[in-house]
C-alpha cells in the first residue's frame, strides 16, 4: 500500500485544496519473501468524509488504508470542508463539480487509475453520503456504484429549521450551504428527485445503525428507492453515528466492488 497526501490546485474551487490518494501497489511481504501485484489501471473509490471533517481524519478514524491494501483498490479522500459536497454559485466553490468530475480528471492525470465507469465509485459516511448519492446520481455517467454509510439526509428537515445556537440545527447555516431551503425539493440536490429523473441510476448500498438519529431519514429513502425498483441494498445493525460504524460497513461497501 502507498499513501500520498498533498494539494492540488482546482478550478471548481478556485484555490489548492487537500487530498490523501490511496494505491493497492508496493504489496511486498518481507517476512514470507512474497510480493502481490494489483493490475494496473486501478479500481478506485472516491470516498467523502462527514460534517467538520477532512481527508485526514477518514485516516486517523478509519482502517481504510488496509481495506485498500486487502481488497487491491485505490481510495481518493478528497476534503470537502462542510460543503455537502454541494455547488455554492456565490462563493465559486463547486464542490458538486469538484468531486463529480474535476476530481476524476485530476487524480487520473497523476496515478494509474482506470476511466471506466464500472471501475469508479463513490461513497461517504454522514455528509458525505449524503454528497455521495448526490453526486453519484446528478454524474451518473462516471460511477457505477454508490455507497451510502449513516447518511445525512436531512433535505426534507431543514426546510422547518429556525433560528439555533447550534450549527446543526441552524436555519442560516443551511441555506449558507444548500440556497433558499424551500427550493430544494425537486432540484438536483434534492436526492428524490435526482432518483426520479437519472437515466443510469448507480447500484446503490446503504448502511445505518438502528441507534443512529440518522436511522429513520435513512429507511425512508431506502423505501423510496423500492417503491421505484431502484437495485439497492440496506443493511441495519447495531450502532450509533459513530467512527466504528463507519469503518465497519465501508469494509462491507468496498467488499463489493472487487
Amino acid at each position: 500500500m502507498v499513501l500520498f497526501r498533498g494539494d492540488v490546485k482546482s478550478k471548481s474551487l478556485q484555490r489548492r485544496t487537500s487530498i490523501s490518494v490511496i494505491l493497492p501497489a508496493d504489496n511486498i511481504h518481507f517476512l514470507n519473501d512474497s510480493e502481490e501485484i494489483v493490475p494496473q489501471p486501478y479500481k478506485t473509490l472516491y470516498f467523502l468524509h462527514g460534517l467538520y471533517g477532512s481527508d485526514d481524519i477518514v485516516l486517523a478514524n478509519t482502517s481504510i488504508q488496509k481495506f485498500a491494501e486487502d481488497n487491491g483498490i485505490a481510495i481518493v479522500i478528497p476534503c470537502g470542508d462542510n460543503s455537502f459536497y454541494l455547488d455554492n454559485e456565490k462563493a465559486h466553490a463547486f464542490y458538486g463539480e469538484y468531486v463529480g468530475q474535476e476530481l476524476l480528471d485530476i487524480t487520473r492525470n497523476i496515478f494509474p487509475l482506470s476511466d471506466k465507469r464500472e471501475d469508479t465509485f463513490i461513497a461517504g459516511f454522514s455528509m458525505g453520503g449524503y454528497g455521495a448519492v448526490r453526486n453519484g446520481l446528478k454524474y451518473s455517467e462516471n460511477f457505477s456504484k454508490i455507497g451510502m454509510i449513516s447518511s445525512a439526509l436531512i433535505t426534507d428537515d431543514i426546510v422547518n429549521y429556525t433560528e439555533d445556537g447550534n450549527v446543526l440545527r441552524s436555519r442560516d447555516f443551511y441555506e449558507s450551504i444548500f440556497g433558499d431551503l424551500d427550493e430544494i425539493a425537486g432540484s438536483d440536490k434534492d436526492p428524490k428527485h435526482l432518483i426520479e429523473t437519472t437515466v443510469n441510476i448507480p447500484d446503490i448500498f446503504m448502511a445505518c445503525g438502528v441507534n443512529d438519529f440518522l436511522y429513520e431519514k435513512n429507511i425512508d429513502f431506502y423505501e423510496f428507492l423500492k417503491s421505484k425498483n431502484i437495485d439497492a441494498s440496506f443493511v441495519e445493525a447495531p450502532g450509533e453515528h459513530s467512527w466504528e460504524f463507519c469503518d465497519t460497513y465501508l469494509k462491507e461497501f468496498i467488499k463489493t466492488l472487487i
